[in-house]
């Protein structure tokens, strides 16, 4: 019985992976593993990041259509593709999408801080999933969702 509940724990340390953040932390979709995107509830989610202790800090806010290429001989391949919603100058450290995005579809999305004309960078994440003897890295991406069918 012991044997099992090991290796339970370890199938859920595989899964989870390892995230470390760069910039404003995301709070919801919360991104995990880019293979693997999380649905969002709806083609106009409200997206919640980790509000910055600094008085008089605004956000900016910015959705990337994904591209999504599969290859039998290369696997899939996921990269950051043209701008399709931006916001600036938000007060609230959450913002609902205004517009629908498509269905089924992989999308990114960023938030940076902006304290008059100074901005910081726009936030990224780091994702590690270790497998034995294997791993899967993707670094300095912003984060990853996709919508509902």
């Amino acid at each position: 019985m012991k044997r099992n509940h090991l290796v339970f724990i370890v199938l859920s340390f595989v899964l989870a992976g390892c995230t470390s953040f760069h910039g404003v932390r995301p709070v919801y979709p919360e991104p995990g593993n880019p293979n693997m995107p999380k649905a969002v509830e709806s083609l106009q989610p409200t997206f919640r990041w980790e509000a910055s202790p600094e008085p008089g800090v605004l956000y900016d806010f910015i959705v990337y259509e994904g591209i999504k290429v599969e290859s039998f001989w290369e696997g899939t391949k996921r990269s950051v593709g043209r701008e399709v919603y931006y916001r600036q100058g938000l007060k609230m450290a959450e913002h609902k999408i205004e517009e629908p995005l498509k269905p089924d579809t992989e999308y990114y999305w960023s938030v940076r801080t902006r304290r008059g004309n100074r901005v910081s960078e726009w936030a990224i994440y780091d994702y590690t999933l270790f497998l034995g003897t294997a791993y899967m890295r993707a670094s300095n991406r912003p984060f990853v969702f996709k919508t509902p069918e």
